[in-house]
């Protein structure tokens, strides 16, 4: 058993959608940080992690420079699951937006993520062009749709085990949102066989129990930094009986400060060396990126 706080990582033989499935259906809890990049991901992976969470909006800020507002389309944010799901063993849950359209875009979004190698995607209530569940102002599918794209996100992923989690952004909606929407939306989605219920845009740990209290089935969190620390941690996840928590922004958040504070040393003092005590150093760069493999092959087969 793992320190609170802190993901339960007994052995799995499993990788991939079934380990991240075994996991949750276990009762393990599970830690998922926030990556944009297949980087990132190694990195999670060599730290101990026992999965990784794609961050739509950390992919749409590396890729675009634009704010999470729907501005990639289905094959962009398929690619870029599939290539971090190829540079690890670990899980990948990763972001699906609202389906990129209709029933028919649902499916097929569906289908694409799981030949891309996600273990879990989620899929969310809004109207298309979405935005960042915690801009606020959403807006929302009426609430038999809502369950009709998660019924048929179920069906598409057919016998592979993937996961399918179901988000709701009522919280923050535009109209008829709160806490009381959110919750009612939640227990609808739970109906719909989904494998978690994702209420969005929540940071008090109130907010996070009365939830858990209120809605049936395994429960996914995502632990936010809005201009400050979270709120909540998740070790309080743990102990409110929450099966997953993602830490959604934080690597794209410590990542642009660090390239930030980057620029304006460098900027200023016309050097680096303020910031170099924060830097990865060229020679554990390339280690982290596995050049010792490449040596070997080179040593055996010539580099040619």
């Amino acid at each position: 058993m793992s320190e609170p706080g802190q993901s339960d990582s007994t052995a799995c033989p499993e990788k991939g959608a079934q380990a991240l499935r075994t996991a949750v259906e276990s009762g393990r809890f599970v830690v998922a940080p926030g990556v944009y990049d297949a980087l990132g991901a190694c990195l999670a992976e060599r730290h101990g992690f026992p999965a990784v969470y794609m961050s739509g909006l950390g992919v749409t800020a590396s890729l675009l420079a634009r704010p999470d507002l729907e501005l990639l389309g289905m094959e962009e944010m398929v690619r870029q699951a599939g290539l971090i799901a190829s540079a690890v063993q670990i899980p990948v849950i990763a972001d699906a937006d609202t389906g990129y359209g209709g029933l028919a875009n649902v499916e097929r979004t569906t289908r694409a993520y799981v030949q891309a190698g996600a273990a879990a995607i989620h899929l969310e209530d809004q109207a298309s062009p979405k935005r960042c569940g915690h801009l606020g102002g959403v807006r929302l599918l009426d609430v038999d749709a809502m369950c009709a794209k998660y019924e048929l996100a179920v069906a598409a992923r057919g016998d592979t085990p993937m996961l399918v989690i179901g988000r709701t952004d009522a919280y923050k909606a535009a109209q008829g949102g709160g806490l009381d929407e959110a919750i009612r939306r939640g227990r609808r989605i739970a109906e719909t066989g989904v494998d978690l219920v994702f209420v969005d845009g929540l940071t008090q740990r109130d907010h996070f129990k009365r939830v858990r209290d209120e809605v049936e089935g395994r429960l996914l969190a995502s632990v936010v930094e809005i201009d400050a620390p979270a709120q909540t941690k998740a070790a309080e996840l743990r102990e409110m009986g929450y099966s997953v928590a993602i830490f959604a922004l934080s690597g794209v958040l410590a990542a642009a400060g660090a390239l930030a504070d980057l620029m304006s040393r460098l900027t200023k003092d016309g050097d680096t060396d303020a910031v170099f005590p924060n830097m990865m150093t060229y020679t554990e760069l390339n280690r982290q990126l596995g050049i010792e493999n490449y040596n070997r092959l080179w040593d055996r087969y010539g580099q040619a």
